[in-house]
């Protein structure tokens, strides 16, 4: 009698799993249960038909509005009507501070604005600070400011001869790359800012910080290195038809992850170099 009660068990355990599996859209053939003696056969269990799956729906700016990202109604006016408030580069960085379209602001415990000399003949632009940044409200900074001082230093540049900042003013939760909604949200901050800067010479560091400002969808490793023509923006945003030189980089924290490629971006310093010596 024993033995009968436990294969009973068994037999009630191995039909609710074969039901779960049932219910999680497992399809199973009908299981085979072997009669012991003096028991009859338990019935298959016929698996229930799988659920056919939503197919994912397209991200939309909509949807990412609805999910707490870009600018609401509540958050102000939007970037590029902000932008055109500022006619210097200190009234700039007002308006960004307190500029709340951005969901990073809401993550982020600085805004990180510049870095470096408002005078100088170079702008640099990055993507995005990282943790160091947020922590001291400037760009480049920690490892990967670092590496870029000794970059720019090989070819005698120093601090005062650059004037630093990034594409998005905050940083990105983990630091992640930011996304293409929040880069469109901030892209008219970063165009003013350019603009009242007017460098001599643009350097972007990194895919993200190249592929915005240069409204190219081709990837740093083939930008890097190649010169073209950043297209100056007013304060509504239209081009003015005025162009600065812009030379991609690598960004350095890709540098660090992939030292190989530091070979390619001493190449690109003498570029610059040699750019600034004939202008």
């Amino acid at each position: 009698m024993q033995e009968t009660s436990l294969t009973r068990q068994d037999e009630k355990a191995l039909k609710a799993l074969i039901d779960w599996w049932a219910e999680a859209g497992l399809e199973l053939d009908a299981p085979i249960v072997r009669a012991r003696p003096g028991l009859a056969p338990a019935p298959a269990t016929p698996a229930k038909p799988r659920a056919i799956a939503e197919p994912p729906r397209a991200a939309t700016a909509a949807a990412a509005r609805a999910a707490g990202f870009g600018s609401t109604p509540k958050a102000g006016p939007g970037a590029l009507e902000a932008a055109a408030k500022a006619d210097t580069l200190d009234a700039l960085k007002a308006v960004i501070s307190e500029f709340e379209g951005c969901a990073l602001k809401r993550t982020a415990r600085n805004t990180v604005f510049a870095r470096g000399h408002a005078e100088a003949r170079i702008m640099v632009v990055g993507e995005a600070p990282g943790r160091d940044e947020d922590e001291q409200g400037k760009p480049f900074v920690g490892r990967t400011g670092q590496l870029l001082d000794r970059m720019f230093a090989a070819i005698g540049l120093g601090e005062d001869d650059l004037y630093i900042s990034n594409i998005v003013n905050w940083r990105p939760p983990g630091n992640r790359n930011p996304t293409q909604e929040e880069i469109a949200i901030c892209l008219p901050l970063i165009e003013r800012h350019i603009a009242l800067k007017a460098p001599e010479i643009l350097v972007v560091a990194g895919g993200v910080s190249a592929q915005s400002l240069l409204r190219s969808q081709t990837g740093i490793t083939r930008l890097r290195g190649q010169w073209a023509d950043y297209k100056l923006r007013d304060a509504s945003g239209k081009e003015t038809g005025q162009t600065v030189p812009c030379l991609p980089i690598f960004h350095p924290s890709f540098l660090l992850r992939q030292p190989a490629s530091k070979r390619q971006a001493w190449a690109d310093m003498q570029a610059l170099e040699s750019r600034l010596k004939d202008s």
